[in-house]
């Protein structure tokens, strides 16, 4: 059945400004147009929008499904306990608002199978596999008590990464992961705040071996996303070839001049450091990571302002981990808005974002072929940080692949 949205104001995901009183038509899982209302569309639903704003889908450019706790050690809980909770946090995501999101470490392609057949009442996924992390390095929190020769897990570091040492064991990883169904690669290129044993500054991963991943990401067409905080190891990864930058909260005005060379991407994630650094010891982090996290939070959003200063395109991402800290997922745009205009932070989670996924004009758009992944809301998502806040309560129309998921007009 064809649907027209009537009388709706337009953000269309790339113009900053909204178009009133305008119509959209969808039809086979697609916006057919917009504007004029084509002759002889044939049985139709009409949905009045009574002047409230249509919008892209949201898109979050890094987000963990499995991710139920802010412990990320493997092994620690049965698969299916970790599932369910991940099924309930991906539901929570699409009542936000967000059509599309991408994983960036540890949801496999049995979750992406089961949303396209529609299984799972989720956003569309993207997804990295397990990222890829150095000994020692970010993705690796087995214990530190294993013996010199001793392995744990297979080699698997925690729920979200596997261990991969030297250009062989890289390259044998990428393109396992790319094998197994991972849609780019994910590689942890400096110290983190949630890992225990690296700290922040920790350049991760020798230059062959970022060429390599990168050059194994090219050869499927694909790319390579990167956590990297400091401006050694962001260089790092753009000099490699890397497409996005994830977090970069001591970002520097040279590196980021360097990114905007290479055509590299930000993908901030200040809601995850704002959330931790003030609820992490209730969570069981040690105050060497809370330390940590509170460092990169209060630098992180300088390194938008630096970003944007200096002609870098910006994601939009949240990283939380935690299904009770799940619904901080839009405090994002709030924290944004502390260094740039809302507006511009809406750009970055539906245009902006899906370029970054490689899916330019497909998703994040209002415009014709795109699919149709539309919200209705009460509020201007332009001008107001807080209109996705209320936990999806002022989204009156959620509508992803053409599908309805919420529909408070009938």
């Amino acid at each position: 059945m064809t649907i027209l949205f009537r009388n709706a104001r337009i953000f269309d995901g790339v113009h900053p400004e909204l178009i009133d009183g305008m119509n959209v038509v969808v039809s086979d899982g697609r916006i057919v147009s917009v504007g004029a209302i084509p002759d002889d569309l044939g049985e139709v639903q009409e949905i009045d929008c009574r002047g409230r704003t249509l919008l892209p889908g949201l898109i979050d450019a890094h987000v963990h499904i499995i991710a139920n706790k802010v412990d990320l050690s493997a092994g620690k809980q049965h698969p299916s306990y970790i599932h369910s909770q991940a099924v309930q946090i991906m539901a929570g995501m699409l009542d936000r608002g967000f059509t599309t999101v991408r994983d960036g470490g540890g949801a496999d392609a049995g979750f992406v199978q089961a949303v396209e057949e529609g299984h799972l009442r989720s956003p569309r996924l993207s997804i990295s596999g397990l990222a890829l992390s150095q000994t020692g390095g970010h993705g690796d929190m087995r214990s530190t008590l294993l013996l010199p020769r001793e392995t744990a897990n297979h080699r698997i570091g925690s729920m979200i990464a596997r261990i991969a040492d030297g250009v062989s064991e890289v390259r044998e990883a990428a393109r396992d992961e790319l094998r197994k169904g991972a849609h780019f690669i994910k590689i942890m290129a400096s110290g983190g705040a949630a890992s225990v044993t690296d700290p922040i500054d920790a350049l991760q991963f020798s230059d062959e071996e970022l060429h390599a991943i990168v050059q194994e990401a090219r050869a499927w067409n694909t790319y390579v996303m990167a956590h990297a905080y400091t401006p050694a190891a962001i260089s790092a990864v753009v000099r490699a070839g890397g497409r996005t930058i994830e977090h970069g909260n001591l970002l520097d005005a040279p590196t980021a001049r360097l990114m905007r060379e290479h055509g590299v991407y930000l993908v901030p994630t200040l809601v995850a450091s704002d959330v931790l650094s003030r609820k992490g010891k209730a969570y069981g982090f040690s105050d060497r990571s809370v330390a940590k996290i509170t460092h990169v939070c209060e630098r992180g959003i300088g390194s938008v302002r630096i970003a944007r200063e200096n002609g870098v395109k910006i994601g939009f991402g949240s990283d939380l981990l935690g299904i009770e800290l799940h619904p901080y997922q839009c405090d994002e745009f709030v924290l944004r808005a502390k260094a740039e205009p809302t507006v511009e932070t809406l750009i970055s989670a539906t245009s902006v974002n899906a370029e970054i996924m490689m899916l330019k004009d497909k998703i994040g758009v209002i415009k014709p072929d795109a699919e149709a992944d539309i919200l209705v809301v009460d509020g201007d998502p332009t001008c107001d940080s807080t209109v996705f806040t209320h936990q999806g309560e002022n989204i009156d129309i959620i509508m992803k692949g053409g599908k309805f998921y919420k529909n408070r007009t009938m």
